[in-house]
Order: C-alpha cells, then sequence, then structure tokens
C-alpha cells in the first residue's frame, strides 16, 4: 500500500492511499464469502450458496459497499501506522472512484492532527513574583489554635446552658406524637450554635439547665434525605444531663512547654511564624512558575482544533467523577444538587482545558528546541519517588508500569518538567507595584 502525506490547512493533513489491485481483490473475495455464509437462498443450505450467486443476487455495487464497510476503516489504520500519524478526531474520507477486482483503488483521508505550535519568546520573559511575609495577626490565630486544641471542658455550675456550651442531651422527636425513627439519640454531646443538629433544636437548649426535660419544636429542611420528614416540624423531647464550657490554657511558657518541642513562648512563635512564611514562600514560587509558563504559552502561535479541546474537557470530567466516587457520591448527585447538566460542566472547564493543553504542546515544543533529554537516571529517580509515594517495590511499581505502558507517559511528563523549570530559570521576577498609600485627602473622604 502507497500512502502520501500533504499538510492543509486546519491542523490537518491530508493522506492519498493507494490500495494495490491485488489486497481490493482479496476483500472482495472475503466479503462475497462473508455474504455466502449468511444469505439464504432455495435449494442451499445456509453456508453453501456459492459466491457467483450471491454477485448475481445483490450485484458488485452492492458487494463493493459491503467490503468498503468493512475493509475501508482497515486500509485508514493502515495507511495511519505507515505514515505514522496519531488522529485526534475522525476523518473526512472520499474517492472518485469506486474499488474494482481488477484495478489499484485510491482513497483520501483528511485527518486532524496534533498541531505544532510556533513557539514565541520564552526566555527572559518578565514574570511578577510575590514576596509575602506574615502578618502578626496570622501567628495569633495559629496559637489560638493551639489553644484550642489543648483547652479542657470543665463542668459549668451556677447557670444554664448558652451559645459556645458542650452539653450531654437524650432527645426523641414525634411527628403527630408518633415516634420516628432516627431521630433519637441518648448521650449525645453536642456544642451549641455549631449548627451538627437542626438549629431549631440547638437554640432550644439553650437556657436550659441540667436534669431539665423539654419539648423543643424543630423545622426539617425542605431537601432533608427522609422525604417522610422533610420539610415537616418535629417534637423532640429533650433531656439536658450535662454542661461543660471550654477552658482555655493561659499563653505563657508552660504552655509553649506542653504544646511543643519549645521552652518559651517566643520560641513557638518564631517557629509558626518560620513555618507559614514557608508555606507562603512555597506557594508564591508556584504562582510564579505557573504565570511564566502561561506566559510562554501565550506567547506561542498555536491554533487547537476542537476535538482536541472537547476530549481534553471529557477527561477532566472523569478525572472529577473518579474523585467524587472516592468521596462515596457520584456526578450524577453533585449534578442534581448543583442544579447543573453535563453539557454545562463540560463547557464550564472547556478554557481550562483549552490552557492545559496549549501549554502541554508549547512544553513539548520548548524541550525539542533546547534538546532536552530525561536519562534513564532521571527516569529511575522519578520511578523510585513514586514508588514510595505508592508504598511499592520499586521493581514492582516499575514492572506494573511497563505493562501497561506508561512508562513513556512518566517519561514525557519529566520532560515537560525540565521545559518548565527552563522556562522559569530564565524568567525575570518583577517585584509588585507597591499599593499606595491613601492620601490626606483620602482620609477625609473616607470620614
Amino acid at each position: 500500500m502507497k500512502t502520501t502525506i500533504t499538510e492543509i490547512e486546519g491542523s490537518k493533513v491530508r493522506l492519498d492511499v493507494e490500495v494495490p489491485a491485488e489486497e481490493v481483490g482479496a476483500g472482495l473475495e472475503r466479503t462475497l464469502h462473508h455474504l455466502s455464509q449468511e444469505i439464504k437462498l432455495p435449494g442451499f443450505r445456509k453456508g453453501k450458496v456459492p459466491t457467483d450467486l450471491v454477485l448475481q443476487r445483490f450485484g458488485m455495487e452492492a458487494v463493493v459497499r459491503e467490503m468498503l464497510e468493512e475493509e475501508l476503516p482497515k486500509w485508514y489504520a493502515e495507511a495511519l501506522q505507515e505514515a505514522e500519524i496519531v488522529p485526534v478526531g475522525p476523518p473526512e474520507v472520499d474517492f472518485e472512484q469506486a474499488p474494482s477486482e481488477q484495478e489499484a483503488f485510491t482513497f483520501q483521508a483528511e485527518v486532524p492532527v496534533m498541531p505544532t505550535p510556533k513557539l514565541g519568546e520564552f526566555k527572559g520573559l518578565e514574570v511578577l513574583k510575590e514576596e509575602p511575609t506574615v502578618e502578626d495577626d496570622e501567628v495569633n490565630r495559629q496559637v489560638e489554635r493551639l489553644r484550642d486544641e489543648f483547652a479542657e471542658l470543665r463542668p459549668v455550675e451556677g447557670r444554664p446552658a448558652q451559645e459556645g456550651d458542650f452539653v450531654t442531651v437524650d432527645f426523641q422527636g414525634r411527628l403527630d406524637g408518633e415516634e420516628v425513627d432516627q431521630t433519637s439519640a441518648e448521650d449525645y454531646v453536642l456544642q451549641v450554635g455549631s449548627n451538627q443538629l437542626l438549629p431549631d433544636l440547638e437554640q432550644g437548649v439553650v437556657g436550659m439547665e441540667p436534669d431539665q426535660e423539654k419539648v423543643i419544636s424543630a423545622v426539617f429542611p425542605e431537601e432533608y434525605p427522609a422525604e417522610d420528614i422533610a420539610g415537616k416540624t418535629l417534637d423532640f423531647t429533650v433531656k439536658l444531663k450535662e454542661v461543660k464550657e471550654k477552658s482555655l490554657p493561659e499563653m505563657n511558657d508552660e504552655f509553649a512547654e506542653d504544646v511543643s518541642e519549645f521552652e518559651t513562648l517566643l520560641e513557638l512563635r518564631l517557629d509558626i511564624r518560620k513555618k507559614l512564611q514557608s508555606s507562603l514562600d512555597q506557594a508564591a514560587d508556584r504562582r510564579y512558575r505557573n504565570a511564566a509558563v502561561k506566559r510562554a504559552a501565550d506567547n506561542a502561535q498555536l491554533e487547537l482544533p476542537d476535538a482536541v479541546i472537547d476530549e481534553q474537557a471529557n477527561d477532566m470530567v472523569q478525572d472529577f467523577a473518579h474523585s467524587l466516587t472516592h468521596q462515596g457520591t457520584s456526578l450524577e448527585h453533585y449534578l442534581e444538587l448543583t442544579g447543573s447538566t453535563m453539557e454545562a460542566l463540560l463547557a464550564e472547564v472547556r478554557p481550562q482545558a483549552e490552557d492545559s493543553v496549549r501549554t502541554t504542546l508549547v512544553l513539548d515544543s520548548v524541550a525539542e528546541a533546547e534538546g532536552l533529554v530525561v536519562t534513564d537516571g532521571d527516569l529511575d529517580g522519578r520511578l523510585e519517588e513514586m514508588a514510595q509515594a505508592a508504598q511499592m517495590e520499586s521493581e514492582e511499581f516499575r514492572s506494573r508500569l511497563e505493562d501497561s505502558g506508561r512508562i513513556s507517559t512518566v517519561r514525557q511528563q519529566l520532560l515537560r518538567e525540565m521545559a518548565a523549570d527552563l522556562i522559569v530559570d530564565n524568567a525575570v521576577p518583577v517585584k509588585p507595584e507597591p499599593e499606595p498609600e491613601p492620601s490626606d485627602d483620602d482620609e477625609r473622604t473616607s470620614e
């Protein structure tokens, strides 16, 4: 089979394919044989009809159409393999003359392919880089979280339950005087105002004394999963058994010793500040890296076929569906809760899908332009990291990847990371403009 490739506009190539007469003849014979096995004619058992009678019954034109249904996809796939073309969508196939047994058959296929970007500037890009600093208020919030974590619950004496207290209650829900299943509990510990239970029920506990019992009416939301009580008002018989309040430890050196490896509160606060600063710096570095790579991608000239973007959007939605499954729910349930549709979700992720494909193609082109290479040592190191993360032996992990054909995917991802590193290493960080301080006129206006 002979295949000629011609690049055409719109990220497509045209394949001009010539199928030898011998292959056409063999295809016709296979089709006639297949039809002879299926057709029923008087005087012949099924599967025993001679092929010349099949041809006489259907006619050559119909047999050729049947043959093309079976053989043309095979010839197209063979032409793709011969031309080393990876399509990104279905082809448009055409031919001027139908095949015949005595002649070679020629057909044309316009095939959408992944476009090659025309790179723009990707070195020396000026990119905004933040220099975040930790505010004292954030350090204070972290210290307060520690105090809250190590707080004690102490019994309350001399006052009724109030917002924020931890109470122990028994309760039973009734509808029209009848007990309702799964609306009761004993020794249930509740922080009043935390919205663990129905708001009406929690607020009804406020003002109750230990050992007091009362009936509290509470309305269930319309969207409550149990349809028999959704939107209805139940009467809860509630008995308050115990009231406790949270007692926070004093913030001093002794507290620092109890909750950390440090001997003083100052050391604890400095360590908290250091960790917060490290987290802010890492986040700023990620934003800087992403911004540099995006600038390089935006500088490239590239028209993406809709089929490529649609496929990436579908992949992203499927990944989202898998993550929902791991959380114990489903994409269908998510769409129902949000009032959305699959079409709307695909449209929502489409811009992100386009950016993802564009970035991937540009990184591949940068790697090729710069002659970047992933060594076996680079690959071994990454596989070792992945094996450790998966808590598997390195050889077993590598074997599984090889069996599934995913080794090349890991190598390609490493190459793209190297291309991104090159872009970032050659970028020029630019400090953000400081925010102007308010003038006296501004302050008078705000007053």
